[in-house]
């Protein structure tokens, strides 16, 4: 989960009336921060309550969320000669940098604590955490590794999907774009099916592995398509786009209590979660009410830090608990809770930091790196012209 923050000033070409919705934006990326925080200290924890267990359909939305941000960055900036380079330079400024810190202290951590409580029964090598190809580690041994790198695997699918998606959108012709996306979700959908019901894989690889999520990330792009279209107004389709993600999320529990979460509800959760979350977004960014409940300062506050809480909340779990009782973070005392607990305000304080000294500052130098305004072709046809006489 990287949940791409895209400035304002990234989405110059939104659809009419939809600044102050995509300010919500950071709210609904907060919110979800909140939820896996929540999820990874008091339900995935060997006692843990399962009431918090919505971590998995948090990461589905922040997946949504990054193809929705980056899809309409590519729609809107394409057309420029110098898309590629300044696209990844900023991509580069503001996911890279604050993660290689946080890789590398935790890995510092790792090596200097207890085995006893560092959580990491199985190691991968370093440089996997670097390359972002951790979650091949994580398919081939059925194990997260060090647990308190383990959220790492969103992020290594996200940068994957980065080198893919504008590619994608400068290999394949506009007009045949959305039918190649939805062939990629239904492919996403068969890969699914060839490991629940077939068992080609082991299942942590259809967990960890991109072209078992690439359909959650391409609802976003499809939902960034269906914003800049002259289909989606306002009027009826607002309320049916309101309605949608409660009806699927619905829809997904009927299925979960029949299915017995079996096969079927393993191939299909992820879609139907991401629809869910894509029509959502989409309903906010053409004014839904709801969009008022994510413009709150706190969830901004949680949304602007997002990135630097995601990468530390374990380790510093792990640490409380190792460093105060000397043992993995559990729920089972008061002790346990009361150290839990502790962690919270904890998390909220480091993350803030690194984000104003680390991730704030490198992600507004890669903002100076500006689109050109020129057209892709404009130098092409320009070196086919001859070139005027001299005097």
């Amino acid at each position: 989960m990287d949940a791409v923050r895209t400035s304002l000033r990234d989405t110059a070409s939104q659809p009419e009336g939809t600044d102050r919705p995509i300010i919500a934006l950071d709210g609904v990326r907060g919110h979800m921060t909140v939820l896996v925080v929540l999820s990874h200290y008091f339900g995935e924890v060997p006692h843990g309550l399962s009431v918090f267990l919505f971590g998995r359909m948090a990461v589905e939305t922040f997946f949504v969320l990054s193809g929705f941000l980056v899809g309409g960055l590519i729609l809107d900036k394409m057309h420029n000669d110098n898309f590629f380079q300044v696209f990844y330079v900023r991509r580069v400024c503001r996911t890279l940098p604050i993660y290689f810190f946080s890789v590398i202290l935790i890995t510092i951590g790792l090596v200097a604590t207890g085995a006893a409580w560092r959580d990491a029964d199985v190691s991968f090598p370093t440089w996997s955490y670097f390359t972002f190809t951790q979650n091949f580690f994580m398919a081939e041994t059925h194990s997260v590794g060090a647990h308190w790198l383990s959220p790492s695997w969103t992020l290594a699918i996200e940068e994957q999907f980065y080198v893919l998606a504008p590619l994608t959108f400068l290999i394949v012709p506009r007009r045949y774009l959305v039918a190649t996306l939805v062939a990629a979700v239904v492919a996403a959908v068969g890969c699914r099916v060839a490991v629940y019901g077939y068992g080609v894989v082991n299942q942590t690889a259809a967990h960890v592995l991109l072209p078992t999520n690439a359909d959650v990330l391409i609802c976003g792009l499809l939902a960034a398509f269906a914003a800049r279209s002259a289909v989606v107004r306002h009027g009826i389709l607002d309320y049916i786009l309101r309605l949608a993600p409660i009806i699927l999320l619905l829809c997904l529990a009927f299925l979960g209590v029949f299915a017995r979460r079996g096969a079927a509800f393993a191939v299909l959760y992820p879609l139907l979660t991401a629809t869910a979350a894509a029509t959502f977004l989409l309903s906010l960014v053409r004014g839904a009410p709801e969009a008022a409940r994510f413009r709150s300062r706190i969830l901004r506050f949680f949304g602007r830090t997002s990135y630097a809480v995601y990468l530390t909340h374990l380790p510093i779990l792990g640490l409380m608990h190792g460093l105060l009782l000397g043992t993995r973070p559990d729920i089972v005392t008061p002790a346990q809770w009361l150290v839990t607990l502790a962690s919270l305000p904890l998390c909220v304080v480091v993350g803030w930091i690194l984000t104003r000294l680390v991730e704030e500052p490198i992600t507004a130098y890669g903002r100076t790196w500006t689109w050109s305004g020129t057209p892709r072709r404009s130098r092409a046809i320009a070196a086919a012209e001859p070139a005027p006489e001299q005097a």
